[in-house]
């Protein structure tokens, strides 16, 4: 390879890892943020195996200072995809909100594919339809107001600590608790710290 050939192919990796290396700085500034005029504010994940159809779903309720009033985790052993393991555990979450009488909620999720099925009818005759349906009637009849908005993965880091934790439960055997892994309490002290 020609002495220029190599020089260029050098600068355009450089730029590459310059570029790489500023996009992971950019992601790691992006933290949980407080809502703002809400009751309470759900994140939610879900985990999901193909190769045995299992799955976890996880949950947090925090409340607008962003203190984390409950938490919920549980097994899926028979489950068909990750969209409807998302389905599932923004359904707990949701109807958890609903018991605990929250009146405007946010729902933060860092899947798109519940996002977006949430904001249209298209999606209803797609499989999880039904679950989408059973959410978005939830949402009409339970909430005085009911946003759902998309968070990168990054701003759900507390969620996503949390739904490792759903494979220790047993199916049907849900933990719903105020308390909180300490893992999980970690990440939380890090966003309220951020945002004083």
């Amino acid at each position: 390879m020609p002495k220029l050939a190599r020089l260029r192919a050098y600068c355009y990796e450089m730029i590459q890892i310059q570029g790489a290396a500023s996009a992971q700085k950019a992601l790691q500034t992006i933290k949980w943020t407080k809502p703002h005029d809400v009751s309470a504010e759900i994140e939610f994940d879900a985990s999901f195996k193909a190769e045995n159809m299992s799955g976890s779903w996880v949950f947090l309720i925090r409340d607008h200072d962003g203190s984390v009033v409950l938490t919920g985790r549980g097994r899926l052993n028979h489950v068909l995809s990750a969209f409807q393991a998302e389905l599932i555990s923004c359904l707990h979450g949701v109807q958890a909100a609903a018991n605990l009488g929250v009146g405007k909620l946010i729902l933060e999720t860092d899947a798109l594919m519940v996002q977006q099925p949430m904001r249209s009818d298209i999606f209803d005759a797609m499989p999880g339809g039904a679950l989408v349906e059973e959410l978005k009637f939830l949402a009409r009849v339970k909430f005085i107001d009911f946003v759902c908005n998309f968070q990168s993965r990054v701003g759900n880091r507390a969620a996503h600590a949390l739904a490792a934790l759903g494979y220790e439960c047993i199916e049907g055997e849900e933990l719903i608790t105020s308390s909180v892994p300490e893992n999980v309490l970690v990440i939380v002290s890090d966003d309220l710290s951020v945002e004083l």
